[in-house]
């Protein structure tokens, strides 16, 4: 009984390792040397005019060189983009401008988001997505 369970136990850790090994190799093959991290911990909105346009500001962290691209969504549609190269830095700032903003098609305001992907060499890649909310917007009317 004895040798049925350590036969038992050691196919199933053997599976186990097995299992886990593919994981590990696939993870590591789409990161550049000296990866680290790259993502984002913040986005805000500012505006002068009332919400009818302004600059959205992401806050992002990266331990490596990457290129950066924003794009900015209003109510479900992309409205905006910018992108540029940052050096490896925590706290950095990506700044996209938004144009007049669409008339709200909720009484909350015009519902936001940016979308921010970083990449470096030609195999990363990596998606991050800011919640800005409903932003009330006085004097919109396009």
């Amino acid at each position: 009984m004895r040798t049925k369970y350590r036969i038992i136990v050691a196919a199933a850790s053997s599976l186990a390792m097995l299992a886990m090994a593919p994981a590990a190799a696939l993870a590591t093959e789409t990161k550049p040397a000296g990866w680290g991290f790259c993502g984002t911990t913040d986005a805000t909105w500012s505006t002068s005019t009332q919400g009818r346009s302004g600059t959205v500001t992401v806050t992002g962290d990266c331990a490596i060189k990457a290129n950066w691209r924003v794009d900015i969504y209003v109510n479900g549609e992309w409205w905006a983009t910018s992108s540029g190269k940052v050096n490896v830095s925590e706290g950095h700032q990506l700044r996209t401008a938004v144009p007049t903003m669409p008339k709200p098609n909720d009484k909350r305001g015009n519902y936001t988001y940016a979308k921010i992907t970083y990449t470096s060499g030609a195999t990363w890649k990596n998606v991050w997505e800011e919640d800005l909310g409903y932003l009330p917007c006085k004097g919109c009317t396009t």
